[in-house]
């Protein structure tokens, strides 16, 4: 008898569904397994983008263009390094960045602030009111009047309760000036911001560019440039953006460095790698569970059709026909089972994406690192993690199937007719 692949496919498409239940068992451990590969993919991968975007929002914008000198001393926040032109600059960032991006100037710099009593360092934001709402959110936490204002300073909510002031309240504002002498103003407390990021929410002063020069005695130095490009459907597209981008403004202005989201945020990046790569231990370890369960099947369906074995090869069935119609069996089971995981990830990761996990109030005021504080994480759709869950739970299926496929194909067709 010459059979073609067409009645394989039937003969295994028959013998699948007459051992519906082993069938079901095994197909729903698969299921489950590439499910809950989808899931946790598309949960991490929220958990960096809600960490990328709350540092875009709040701290480094899409891109931070500094002067190279800054860059070199970026950890002491030093004065002396600032851009040279800054405005000039910004008239030319239009042709460089895509259409709808934004750009604001700041300057950081460490200081002390005291209550009188106490004292404790904080890092001071000098900001444009009027640009910088455009690219930062974080005017919209701001409770009080004092944004923007002139002798008003925004604290962070964890400073404003390490230093126990409250809106109105006098704080005096401590600076180390280039020369190394001290200079000193009081302030009053316009505005207390609740950041997300325990960083800021920690040390953040705002003030304005006038009451910073009366700080510093001095002109006031611009020592950034911050910018946020238009929002993008996925993370890797964002930080993909963000780093051409930066390689154009380096291009085209020498004695700057442009540091995009993706090199500000590179230790989290490479962290995340390591728990992309934890996702698919947990993927490795399910899809052997259930090639044990294939294999069982597989296994099972062959001595309980040594029988039928026989006949097909005493009607003239090829030994590599037999092999190919138990593989085609295990390959079978396992489309069943990679289907229905990738259809149930597909509604794992919709009420993810729709409703997402809030996580706020659940660690207290432990600091999350880059994490904020009020973790709500919504889940992405990432098509190229249903393909590898799919591709993963087919491919395993094939391999488990192949020594009962050949195993079956080895048996004689005298020994197996003996069972008739």
């Amino acid at each position: 008898m010459k059979a073609d692949n067409r009645m394989l496919f039937q003969i295994a498409l028959r013998n699948v569904a007459r051992h519906s239940r082993r069938t079901a068992i095994t197909a729903v451990v698969l299921a489950v397994g590439i499910a809950v590969f989808i899931t946790f993919q598309s949960l991490l991968a929220g958990m960096d983008r809600v960490t990328i975007d709350t540092a875009i929002d709040y701290d480094n914008g899409s891109i931070s263009v500094r002067s190279k000198d800054y860059e070199a001393h970026a950890t002491s926040q030093p004065l002396e390094y600032g851009i040279q032109d800054p405005e000039g600059v910004m008239g030319g960032l239009a042709a460089l960045l895509p259409v709808g991006s934004t750009w604001t100037p700041r300057t950081r710099f460490y200081v002390q602030v005291s209550n009188w009593a106490d004292e404790t360092p904080a890092l001071a934001f000098v900001v444009r009111p009027d640009t910088d709402r455009k690219v930062f959110k974080t005017a919209q936490k701001v409770v009080g009047g004092g944004w923007g204002v002139t002798t008003k300073a925004v604290v962070g909510t964890d400073l404003a309760r390490d230093l126990n002031v409250k809106e109105g309240d006098s704080i005096v504002v401590t600076a180390v000036l280039p020369n190394g002498s001290l200079n000193a103003i009081e302030l009053v407390v316009g505005g207390i911001a609740d950041l997300p990021l325990y960083s800021l929410s920690q040390q953040a002063i705002y003030m304005t560019t006038q009451d910073a020069e009366a700080l510093v005695d001095a002109p006031l130095p611009v020592t950034e440039i911050d910018i946020r490009l238009p929002p993008a459907s996925r993370l890797d597209v964002l930080v993909a953006q963000a780093d051409s981008a930066a390689s154009r403004i380096e291009k085209n202005n020498n004695d700057l460095a442009a540091v995009s989201i993706g090199e500000a945020m590179r230790d989290y990046l490479a962290m995340r790698n390591m728990k992309s790569k934890f996702a698919y231990i947990i993927i490795v370890i399910v899809l052997l569970i259930s090639s044990v369960g294939i294999f069982n099947t597989i296994l099972m369906s062959m001595y309980s059709r040594i029988r039928e074995i026989g006949v097909l090869a005493a009607y003239g069935l090829e030994p590599k026909q037999i092999k190919r119609l138990f593989s085609l069996e295990g390959t079978l089971v396992g489309v069943i089972g990679s289907t229905g995981g990738v259809l149930l990830g597909a509604v794992f990761v919709w009420w993810l994406t729709s409703r997402g996990i809030s996580f706020g109030g659940m660690f207290g005021n432990l600091d999350l690192g880059n994490l904020p504080k009020d973790l709500f994480i919504r889940g992405e759709w990432n098509p190229a993690t249903f393909a590898q869950g799919f591709i993963f739970g087919v491919l395993v299926s094939w391999l488990a199937s192949l020594m009962p496929a050949r195993k079956a194909s080895s048996i004689e067709v005298t020994e197996a007719l003996r069972f008739v």
